[in-house]
């Protein structure tokens, strides 16, 4: 799809007050990072002691051409009487012109603490392709040879790590997806820091308080570093209804408020919903934005039927 000069003008001014620098966007976005652990921290591999496949859509700024819009597919499975974990994540995300695919591995190996805790330490390995586009951005005025080149691509492998620990009823964990800063331009290194993958640092953790029988309730949140840039804070609380339905609501700090809602409909098959409202100079211009996820246990490939609710 071509885009008219002057709303990427705009799209590339709103972006740039709205995350401050380009190097904020360059990990996904998710909403429903709760269910979606695997896509930021590799430690969670093999943890849902079944076969688990998650698929997840996300359309953010919805109305604003040139949005961000990221599609993720992450598989793993426990192993070795689940002391061990493998798996594997891809994710395509755009922005613009702007186009990355990440392909990676993971694998995960736990400890046992305690009684009830456990320690999972993960690896994963792959690589991801960074494509800009500019030859595809319709000017009013194409003379400029920069944007009548040839589309930039530069493809890197990578790795990361992260650390999982964990009970039936709290989770906390540190990741880092990406330990590389590779450069992404095709001239040489340089120290301008738009021009490199910068390293991200990831925070999560989460807690179940059991209300009653029928209710519970589960506050969470992540948090994002990123040198040079703010730091990035969703703080969520979430209610559990009669193991079966989730009603949340979410505040990335500065950014966006969010509405979730997620729905057991068996012990295997998980839906969930998620739509934000953006709080910063987008909002006039953007209808908010959505993401939608879809979760499979296959409990066949687990020893036993799944007979415990999931909460993370």
């Amino acid at each position: 799809m071509k885009f008219k000069s002057i709303k990427v003008v705009v799209l590339i001014i709103l972006i740039g007050a709205t995350i401050k620098t380009a190097k904020a966007q360059q990990e996904p976005m998710y909403t429903q990072y709760m269910f979606n652990t695997l896509s930021v921290n590799p430690a969670y591999t093999g943890t849902t002691n079944a076969l688990n496949v998650l698929a997840l859509t996300r359309l953010q700024w919805v109305g604003v051409e040139g949005a961000p819009k990221t599609y993720t597919l992450a598989v793993h499975t426990p192993l070795n009487e689940k002391k061990a974990g493998v798996g594997f994540s891809i994710v395509s995300d755009e922005i613009g012109p702007v186009k990355n695919f990440y392909l990676s591995a993971t694998y995960a190996y736990r400890i046992r603490i305690t009684e009830g805790t456990t320690l999972s330490l993960g690896l994963k390995g792959g690589f991801y392709n960074y494509t800009v586009g500019l030859s595809r951005l319709d000017l009013t005025q194409n003379n400029d040879i920069a944007f009548q080149q040839d589309q930039q691509k530069k493809f890197h492998p990578n790795m990361g790590f992260g650390t999982y620990y964990y009970s039936d009823k709290w989770y906390a964990g540190i990741a880092i997806p990406k330990l590389f800063q590779n450069d992404l331009t095709k001239q040489a290194p340089s120290s301008n820091s738009l021009s490199e993958m910068k390293r991200h640092y990831f925070l999560i953790a989460g807690y179940v308080f059991k209300i009653n029988q029928d209710l519970a309730l589960k506050p969470s949140f992540v948090e994002k570093v990123v040198t040079g840039a703010p730091l990035s804070t969703d703080i969520t609380a979430q209610l559990f209804y009669r193991e079966r339905f989730w009603f949340g609501a979410s505040y990335r700090i500065g950014d966006a408020v969010a509405f979730l809602f997620e729905m057991r409909v068996n012990d295997q098959l998980m839906l969930g919903y998620s739509y934000d409202i953006t709080l910063n100079k987008l909002n006039g211009m953007s209808r908010g934005s959505h993401e939608i996820l879809l979760s499979f246990d296959f409990d066949k490939f687990s020893p036993r039927k799944i007979k415990s609710p999931r909460y993370f």
